[in-house]
C-alpha cells in the first residue's frame, strides 16, 4: 500500500505502465511510449475516481505532462495535498522532483535552493537513501547553475 492509501494490487498497475514507458522510450519506440503514456494517464483518472485525488496519484500524472509548467502544476499540487495529509513520505518525494524540475528543467536557482531545503528538512523526519543520494546529486545540479552564472558576470 502506498503512503497514502492506494492498495498495492493498483499500484503494482502504475509500476507496470511506468517501465513499459520507460523501456519504449530506452529503445526510442516513440510511438508505443506514447500508448503507455495514454494508459497511464487513462489509469490515473481511474485511480483517482476510486480513491479521491491523493499525492502519489497527482505526482505520478507529473511525470506524464510534457511541459515544465504542467509539471509544476501537477507537483504543486501534490505537495500541498500531501502537506494537509501530513504524509512526510511523500512530501520528501514530491520536494526531490520538485528540486529537479526547478534546478534541471527551468533551470530557476532560487527555487530549486527553496526545494532542497524542504527536501533537506523532510528527510529528517522521513529518512529515505535513494532520495538522500537524490539530494546530493542535485546539489552538485546547483553547484554547477551557481558556478556557470557566475562565469556568465
Amino acid at each position: 500500500m502506498t503512503p497514502d492509501g492506494i492498495s498495492t494490487e493498483d499500484w503494482d498497475r502504475v509500476h507496470e505502465l511506468a517501465v513499459e514507458s520507460a523501456n519504449a522510450s530506452g529503445v526510442e519506440d516513440w510511438p508505443r511510449m506514447r500508448v503507455a503514456h495514454r494508459q497511464m494517464v487513462d489509469l490515473l483518472d481511474e485511480l483517482q475516481e476510486k480513491y479521491g485525488a491523493l499525492p502519489s496519484l497527482l505526482a505520478t500524472r507529473a511525470d506524464y505532462v510534457d511541459e515544465p509548467e504542467g509539471r509544476e502544476y501537477w507537483l504543486l499540487a501534490a505537495y500541498d495535498l500531501a502537506t494537509q495529509r501530513a504524509d512526510p513520505k511523500n512530501r520528501v518525494w514530491i520536494a526531490s522532483s520538485l528540486a529537479g524540475l526547478y534546478l534541471e528543467d527551468v533551470r530557476e536557482r532560487a527555487k530549486g535552493q527553496e526545494w532542497l531545503t524542504r527536501l533537506t528538512e523532510h528527510l529528517k523526519v522521513s529518512p529515505d537513501e535513494s532520495e538522500e543520494e537524490e539530494l546530493a546529486r542535485l546539489r552538485a545540479v546547483l553547484a554547477k547553475l551557481i558556478e556557470g552564472r557566475a562565469v556568465e558576470q
